[in-house]
């Protein structure tokens, strides 16, 4: 292998169980990156070995284990020798947000289960010195249960399709987080430092129905302009639940800068079609 000149070359990633892995693994090997992936039951197993020398990514809370395991994860994952460790969280550890845009020095508030597992996760590795954590924010594409699969799957069974009109956030996609993520670990692995909590979002806001009306003329562009489409908003109480990270840290500490979420939409759309319709073996 040609030496990339990153100390260390190998990278252990703990994985999410979805689609976020395979794209990781990938884009981490195409830098030039040695990389060992990890799953649920090789931790549950107690039979890990890694490397000193190695960084550790773990994706594991950005997948859809119950309540209570994603953490047990991160309690192994934690004793883990490692050069350097990368947690992946999330935006819902701030539950409603009361500021405009949510920085680092925001005090977490999860107002629901999952925000509570998502915080819990986070304090495992409080006390770890090598430590950094990412908080993302939503994850539109991870798997069929996103909000991407959950909209394109309505459109191919001619289901109308119910999203929410309100809140706002600043949406992810896996190619983008395997960007940032990718970048991040390069500079772990090039003397950056190696312990922090950054905030990554797209650069422009939407709420679940700007979304879900882009996807459509995606999905019109491909289709033709006559493919049918409802998209209807869910009757709420008009409480604004928006959640928008402030990514400024990751910007001055790594340089990484923000993309709009419709960046590379269209491929994505293409391959979760794809997916969607592809025949179970």
């Amino acid at each position: 292998m040609h030496h990339t000149g990153y100390q260390p070359e190998s990278v252990v990633l703990i994985g999410a169980g979805n689609a976020i892995d395979s794209a990781l693994q990938k884009g981490l090997q195409k830098v030039g990156f040695r990389v060992q992936l990890l799953g649920r039951e090789q931790l549950a197993a107690n039979t890990l070995s890694t490397r000193s020398d190695a960084i550790v990514i773990n994706a594991a809370s950005c997948g859809s284990a119950p309540p209570g395991e994603a953490r047990a994860i991160c309690e192994a994952v934690r004793e883990l020798p490692c050069t350097a460790l990368l947690h992946l969280s999330s935006y819902a550890v701030f539950g409603r947000a009361r500021r405009k845009k949510i920085d680092e020095e925001e005090e977490p508030s999860p107002a629901s289960e999952r925000g509570l597992e998502w915080l819990a996760c986070e304090e495992t590795f409080s006390s770890v010195e090598n430590a950094s954590i990412l908080r993302l924010g939503w994850l539109v594409d991870r798997s069929e249960n996103a909000l991407l699969g959950r909209v394109l799957r309505s459109l191919l069974d001619g289901q109308p399709v119910n999203l929410e009109d309100v809140s706002r956030g600043n949406p992810v996609t896996v190619s983008d987080l395997v960007r940032v993520t990718v970048a991040i670990v390069q500079q772990l692995a090039s003397g950056g430092p190696l312990s922090g909590v950054y905030h990554y979002g797209s650069a422009d806001t939407c709420s679940s129905m700007e979304f879900g009306h882009e996807v459509v003329d995606r999905v019109r562009s491909l289709y033709g302009e006559d493919f049918a489409a409802e998209l209807v908003a869910l009757e709420t109480e008009e409480e604004d639940r928006s959640s928008v990270l402030s990514c400024e840290r990751l910007r001055d500490v790594f340089g990484i800068q923000q993309r709009s979420w419709r960046q590379g939409l269209t491929r994505q759309v293409e391959l979760w079609l794809e997916r969607l319709q592809k025949p179970v073996s």
